[in-house]
């Protein structure tokens, strides 16, 4: 199985590549500036694995929410790619990549990210792991006020996400929250990589011109004004 795992979505610009059993992987903290660092990095992945572009056997792209344009840039390379080597895409959702991430590294079952959306709201979703440790969403990717709550009274669950702590102090210490030993703000692509080898495995794969970003804001902005 080879894949490649691309997001752009946040201030890091993260790409995973794995061939056969060995995965390459590089997370840089680069704002505005993945244009000009996204293709070397895949590039230079490459090289280092020995591998080419028709090695590939899909493309796991990070389609946010986060940077419209940060977006934007990961899903046209994915898009190129995938044309120019004959290969599916599998988008998956950033915030996915950091609850899986958090959920991992602090042993957890279940937590809520929240992201900052600006404008004073907050992109938040629930998730939890199934009996086969699966990433399930409890929620769909909500975008609300800072001072909404969707955490049931009597849950004790994480929070985790670049908005966090804006948003647990809106909670004022209403409900149990567990505290965690790291803060996961940025997707990580080796994370995007881990959900995608299920999604590959599943068949959940999609062709490169099926690829349709959903930008959140813009789709309940438009409900709002119906």
């Amino acid at each position: 199985m080879n894949l490649l795992a691309l997001d752009t979505s946040s201030a890091a610009c993260s790409v995973s590549l794995q061939i056969a059993h060995q995965e390459y992987s590089s997370h840089l903290i680069e704002p505005k500036s993945h244009t000009n660092t996204l293709l070397p990095t895949i590039q230079k992945l490459l090289e280092n694995s020995g591998a080419v572009i028709n090695d590939l056997d899909a493309i796991i792209l990070g389609v946010g929410p986060g940077s419209f344009v940060g977006t934007r840039i990961a899903a046209a390379v994915a898009q190129g790619i995938a044309f120019a080597g004959e290969i599916n895409l599998i988008p998956i959702s950033s915030m996915e990549a950091i609850a899986y991430e958090a959920m991992q590294k602090n042993n957890l079952e279940n937590i809520i990210v929240v992201q900052d959306a600006r404008m004073d709201e907050i992109f938040i979703g629930k998730y939890q792991l199934d009996n086969q440790k699966n990433l399930k969403t409890s929620t769909p990717i909500l975008l609300q006020s800072k001072f909404d709550k969707i955490i049931d009274n009597d849950l004790e669950i994480a929070v985790t996400g670049n908005a966090s702590n804006s948003y647990l102090e809106a909670l004022n210490g209403q409900f149990k929250i567990r505290p965690i030993k790291e803060n996961i703000i940025y997707p990580n692509a080796s994370f995007l990589l881990k959900l995608g080898k299920k999604y590959y495995s599943d068949d959940l794969s999609i062709k490169p011109e099926e690829l349709a970003i959903d930008y959140i804001r813009n789709k309940v902005a438009s409900k709002a004004t119906k």
